[in-house]
């Protein structure tokens, strides 16, 4: 080869440029890897394409030339996969990065990017002032889309019926609010519809279509709600005064029978299938049943009455029930009063009473008197698994029968891993669904999906639900109850008085002298206490 050709020349090795490339051929061994490194670095028109080649001529010399390299392209552009982003390598001589060199070097720069389509968000100041070499410059850059923002729903939310603790102490049930009820035309839910999004520009200057917002499905009983349109919001109102409640993700409002006054001769015994709002109380010898909930509002509660039934659901008594060893309340699931005296309440949930409890004959999952002053006295007392009460008995050692079923804690955990797997298995199920609500409510825009079908869909969905929160229900109560002390508790917060039998998984204890602070539970097939 020509001595102009040759790159680099020692004792070691020599460097050429061919036509199609760097050669390197090596006479004798010594050269080490650093030392190639740098003669490399200061050439920087040579790209490596063969590292081996290298390495063979350095450490087995002697060698004849072999390609080694390739010359770099003076201006590489290279765009990012989404052509959102250019970038540019250049490989110059130093000198033309000044003067009227430079000026001939932005054009070259330019007619590349032109050659490579771009033409569009050039960053002018890079050209001006950030060139460089053996680096990848960003030189262009595009306008990434906007996607479109997802539907936003709002739905009405149901109150849950907690009683409020005063600071006084004192159990404040005018806050529970037991029925959430609404009027006609009455706000249930909105959404506000997806957007659009806006489009980008790629540095090529074509254009990059946003992705739309996803829209979402409003669940609601058509008997009972409504939807209207308003400026890109869709609003759901209630067609009917009533009671609101979920079955599943579909809002309805139920029935709702609200009497302003009492439950007597004037109205007759109540049974409604809905909910029922009793602004007064109810007569001694008449009754009310209802499918749904049932709140009492008058201040003075019921006496003896003959039943107040809940089929489905839970009853508030805000003003207490002094029963006369008459009145039956019963509800499938929660009972809240301020107080209990003479009657008998049996129900599947949890019985909050607010100040006391006394001779009266109660069946629950677990009673809870709230007051820190509350007590249990006289009576029988027969629940699943909890009972709480400030003062068990009286000082008059009136007799008390606290009963307490109890369980198997390991049966119980059991239940709830079984619980926890169908639940899993129903959410896959539902998100399946869901996906196949979305493509729906998507087509049935355009109606190109029949409405039987729709319905289909939407009751599998619904139904899922619907075990989802029977489920999500079972789990709760089952960790509630393995939270219980032992597999069965009594907890006395304050005193006890003798008189009071306490039975846990039917193993008796009398109290024959007063006790303080204390919790009985049972383990190992004792009564034990802390």
């Amino acid at each position: 080869m020509s001595q102009e050709n040759i790159i680099y020349f020692s004792d070691y090795i020599c460097i050429t440029k061919g036509a199609d490339g760097f050669y390197i051929e090596s006479y004798k061994k010594g050269m080490s890897v650093d030392e190639f490194n740098k003669i490399i670095g200061r050439h920087p028109e040579i790209k490596i394409t063969s590292f081996m080649a290298i390495k063979n001529a350095i450490l087995f010399a002697p060698k004849p030339p072999v390609k080694f390299g390739e010359v770099k392209d003076r201006i590489s552009v290279e765009l990012s996969s989404d052509e959102l982003k250019a970038y540019i390598r250049l490989c110059v001589e130093e000198w033309e990065f000044s003067g009227d060199a430079r000026v001939k070097l932005m054009e070259e720069i330019s007619k590349s990017l032109e050659k490579a389509g771009v033409v569009f968000g050039i960053k002018e100041d890079v050209l001006l002032d950030g060139l460089c070499n053996n680096k990848q410059i960003l030189i262009a850059e595009g306008i990434p889309p906007e996607h479109g923002e997802d539907a936003v729903i709002r739905m009405y939310e149901i109150k849950k019926a907690k009683p409020a603790i005063k600071e006084d102490g004192r159990v404040d049930h005018y806050e529970l609010n037991l029925i959430n009820k609404v009027k006609t035309g009455d706000w249930l839910g909105e959404r506000i519809d997806p957007t659009p999004g806006t489009a980008g520009k790629s540095v090529k200057g074509n254009p990059i279509p946003a992705r739309p917002g996803r829209n979402y499905p409003l669940h609601y009983d058509k008997n009972s709600v409504r939807e209207e349109r308003k400026g890109g919001v869709t609003y759901l109102y209630a067609l009917k005064s009533g009671a609101v409640h979920y079955e599943g993700d579909r809002i309805s409002v139920s029935n709702h029978l609200e009497i302003d006054g009492d439950v007597d001769f004037k109205t007759g015994n109540i049974n409604f299938d809905g909910f029922v709002t009793i602004k007064g109380t109810v007569a001694d010898g008449f009754s009310v049943v209802a499918v749904k909930d049932v709140e009492i509002l008058g201040t003075i509660g019921i006496g003896s009455v003959k039943e107040v039934v809940s089929k489905e659901g839970s009853i508030y008594i805000k003003g207490g029930i002094a029963g006369k060893n008459k009145a039956v309340i019963k509800a499938k699931k929660d009972v809240y009063t301020k107080y209990i005296s003479d009657a008998t309440v049996a129900c599947e949930g949890s019985l909050h009473v607010g100040l006391y409890c006394i001779n009266s004959n109660i069946t629950a999952r677990e009673i809870i008197i709230d007051s820190p002053k509350g007590q249990i006295s006289g009576g029988n007392i027969q629940c699943e698994t909890k009972v709480l009460s400030p003062v068990l008995g009286s000082p008059s050692e009136k007799r008390t029968v606290i009963s307490v079923k109890g369980f198997n804690r390991n049966t119980l955990k059991e239940r709830l891993e079984e619980v926890m797997k169908n639940i899993e298995t129903l959410k896959n199920e539902l998100v399946k669904v869901k996906a196949e609500v979305n493509a729906y409510f998507e087509n049935e825009q355009n109606g190109k999906v029949g409405s039987l079908k729709a319905e289909d869909i939407r009751q599998r969905f619904n139904r899922i639900k619907n075990e989802l929160t029977e489920l999500e229900e079972e789990k709760k109560a089952i960790s509630d109850t393995l939270r219980t002390r032992g597999e069965g508790e009594i907890s006395i917060l304050k005193k006890a008085y003798p008189g009071v039998v306490i039975g846990i998984k039917n193993i008796i204890k009398e109290i024959d002298r007063p006790i303080v602070n204390t919790t009985f539970y049972i383990q190992d097939g004792y009564i034990k206490e802390v």
